[in-house]
């Protein structure tokens, strides 16, 4: 991976600008352990800013991949056992990207995004090849005095503020165009949806052709 700054110091500096106490010797010991998840998700993308051909090229000046790093850091943090330091990179994410990708959430290997001020990635279980844009919502719902969250499937691309909430489950290879708003609502695979729940449309497709839809993004190379 050919990266484009001492990628622990710089996280370290920005922490430093706002609280007085960090951990650092835990920060430096997760940032390995998040590179290999920035690795592993932008491994032969064709998209030249973050695969040229022969390795993954990551930099800190790149907001959507700083993002991306940073919730990977606040997450492999938690896995370890959380404390200031997860809840720190999650803030440090919020406050430098608008967005709110919270640490105790299981985003996939493939994930990525364009745009994605306040989009806010809640409680669902998140299928692998996940695309998102600005604005967007993933969260639960209370439904009978019980709480539900959403499933996607895989190859899923939420447009600008689409929102899916409670008992959803979205299949594989589904776009949700922009503005769609879903609760406790059933979409299957290979179709592209809009409306506002319960007055949705479903528009069904081939594999083939929802798989043009993110060609651009993944390739769709063997991974």
């Amino acid at each position: 991976m050919i990266l484009k700054a001492n990628i622990a110091e710089t996280v370290l500096r920005q922490l430093k600008n706002y609280w007085e106490e960090v951990d650092s010797d835990s920060i430096r010991a997760a940032v390995p352990e998040a590179l290999q998840m920035i690795q592993k998700n932008y491994y032969e993308m064709p998209n030249g800013r973050f695969w040229n051909g022969k390795e993954v090229v990551f930099s800190p000046f790149m907001s959507v991949q700083w993002m991306n790093f940073l919730y990977r850091l606040s997450h492999v943090l938690y896995l370890r056992g959380g404390g200031e330091s997860a809840d720190q990179v999650y803030y440090l994410n919020k406050i430098m990207h608008a967005n709110d990708w919270f640490y105790a959430i299981d985003l996939p290997v493939h994930f990525h995004c364009e745009h994605p001020l306040g989009s806010v990635l809640g409680r669902a279980t998140y299928g692998d090849y996940l695309f998102v844009y600005q604005g967007i919502t993933v969260g639960g719902n209370r439904r009978h005095g019980a709480l539900y969250y959403p499933t996607l499937g895989e190859n899923v691309m939420l447009y600008s503020n689409a929102t899916v909430l409670g008992n959803t489950s979205i299949g594989n290879n589904v776009v949700v165009s922009s503005g769609t708003y879903l609760i406790n609502e059933t979409i299957p695979d290979n179709c592209i949806v809009f409306g506002r729940s319960p007055e949705i449309t479903i528009v069904t497709k081939t594999e083939a052709e929802m798989k043009l839809y993110t060609q651009h993004i993944w390739g769709w190379r063997q991974q």
